[in-house]
């Protein structure tokens, strides 16, 4: 099969870039190569939190661009796949300031109000000494990362633009007249660009000669997260302890999801079936209980996959100078999914009007 775009990767960010080139350039045949199915991978298992938060400039961009497009999927089908959701932050005050120049986005206290709420839904909640709660202008937002994923392809499918073919686990990308060949086992595709989003499956070996550049200390990460029983309601904020990285999120009535920091590495993803273990129960459960002990009593289970990790915690798009038409997403770092649609538009614009 020829295409004139291979996007090798059918989660997030590899869905993202499809829908892209289906509105840019609608009579290109575009095949999204996936080693599984669509959204099997990080992307099914990702929180889906949407922080306007940012650590550097460069990381700041990516989030404002990002939230333009999500924004541009209101009022169509893959917007449906996307809440706002009013988000709090609990910080101590001595940090307030570093948290400001974090936020893309008006900081302001909350209320008594907001405080009843959140100690309703975390019984016998502890704040720590000298901790406050701030909340800012304009919701954050919770993305329903598979769901999204599969609303993106369907609508470029449903064109006629995008092809989707499963089961397909690229192993190498060649640079050949008149493009790049790519091989999954025995099935060979001719691509005149390729964008590859792999996530943490690109290592340790790059698909194409070249990407190594792009991931030199990139590692892969346990990410980690809990299924609990609360008293929590839909129209409940997520709730983010700063200084502890951990946050509770309302999934639904009575329901929530609660991430919080793991330190374990260099894990191969092919191992993690998306459950947590012992280990992370236990973690988790500690981390939880050091602020609600009567939270942590309703665990009723958890989740757990891994992420690619650049130095900095910056996702990027990287280029090899003397393959054109070629580019590749390298770290998600626990942003993938909040992130993707700049990701993705940086991706493709880098090949748009390149011919290899």
């Amino acid at each position: 099969m020829s295409a004139d775009l291979a996007v090798v990767g059918g989660g997030i960010v590899g869905s993202f870039v499809a829908h892209r080139a289906a509105a840019l350039r609608p009579h290109w045949r575009t095949v999204v190569l996936e080693r599984d199915v669509p959204a099997r991978g990080a992307t099914a298992w990702s929180a889906g939190a949407d922080f306007p938060l940012a650590a550097t400039a460069e990381h700041r961009s990516l989030v404002e661009e990002s939230r333009r497009l999500y924004d541009e999927l209101q009022d169509t089908p893959p917007g449906l796949f996307v809440r706002p959701v009013r988000m709090v932050y609990v910080v101590a005050s001595s940090r307030l300031h570093d948290l400001r120049a974090r936020t893309v986005a008006d900081l302001t206290p909350t209320g008594a109000q907001e405080a009843d709420r959140i100690r309703r839904m975390l019984p016998g909640l502890r704040f720590k000494t000298d901790e406050c709660a701030v909340t800012h202008r304009g919701r954050g937002a919770v993305v329903a990362a598979r769901g999204l994923t599969e609303a993106l392809l369907t609508g470029g499918v449903r064109k006629g633009c995008t092809a989707l073919q499963i089961g397909q686990r690229v192993e190498s990308v060649e640079r050949v007249a008149n493009g790049y060949r790519l091989t999954a086992g025995a099935n060979q595709w001719q691509a005149r660009r390729v964008v590859i989003a792999v996530g943490p499956w690109e290592l340790p070996r790059p698909l194409a000669p070249g990407l190594e550049a792009a991931v030199p200390e990139a590692r892969r990460k346990r990410v980690a997260a809990l299924h609990a029983q609360l008293p929590v309601r839909a129209d409940d904020p997520l709730v983010y302890f700063v200084d502890d990285d951990l946050f509770v999120l309302p999934l639904c009535e009575g329901q929530a999801l609660v991430s919080f920091r793991r330190n374990v590495w260099d894990e191969d993803p092919d191992t993690l079936d998306g459950q947590a273990d012992a280990a992370d129960l236990e973690e988790g459960v500690r981390a939880l209980a050091a602020r609600s002990s009567r939270a942590a009593a309703a665990v009723v289970g958890g989740r757990a996959f891994q992420d690619l990790y650049t130095p900095g915690r910056l996702p990027l798009v990287h280029t090899v100078p003397d393959m054109p038409g070629l580019s590749a997403v390298v770290g998600g770092s626990g942003s993938g999914v909040r992130l993707a649609p700049a990701l993705a538009a940086r991706a493709l614009d880098s090949v748009l009007d390149s011919a290899a």
